[in-house]
């Protein structure tokens, strides 16, 4: 099992799946003195959600833990001129999934699984076993 210690940060990476083939999701976390995962998730080559389809208002960020239901982190800051999205986002869970979906209401209770574009694991090896059945 992977442990992240104070001040240590591990790093994730994840292509992004239709419509965002060129995406390339990182997930960055950090662990804080108060035993929190402090997150920051960058998406780079990002398409305009409206390019996608006008329907579509952002991007949200979801989080999944082994057993529960997914939470919704936020949405990500989107840069159109540098087509990037950007969330910092906090968790006392060690082991999880982001899930990130392309949504035409952003404040939607739970993500439109037709769209999910991004799907990282961050923790141990075992979780994606545990996080699909």
């Amino acid at each position: 099992m992977a442990m992240l210690l104070p001040g240590c940060a591990s790093r994730f990476k994840a292509d992004a799946e239709a419509p965002t083939y060129a995406a390339k999701s990182k997930v960055k976390v950090k662990t804080n003195r108060d035993d929190l995962r402090q997150m920051t998730i960058t998406v780079d080559h990002l398409a305009p959600a409206h390019r996608i389809n006008p329907a579509y208002d952002g991007y949200v960020v979801w989080i999944r833990v082994p057993g529960r239901d997914l939470v919704r982190a936020g949405v990500l800051d989107y840069n159109e001129k540098r087509r990037r999205g950007k969330l910092k986002a906090t968790t006392p869970h060690s082991n999880f999934e982001v899930v990130i979906s392309l949504e035409s209401n952003t404040s939607a209770p739970a993500p439109t699984e037709a769209n999910i574009v991004v799907r990282q694991v961050v923790g141990d090896n075992g979780l994606m076993a545990r996080l699909r059945s």
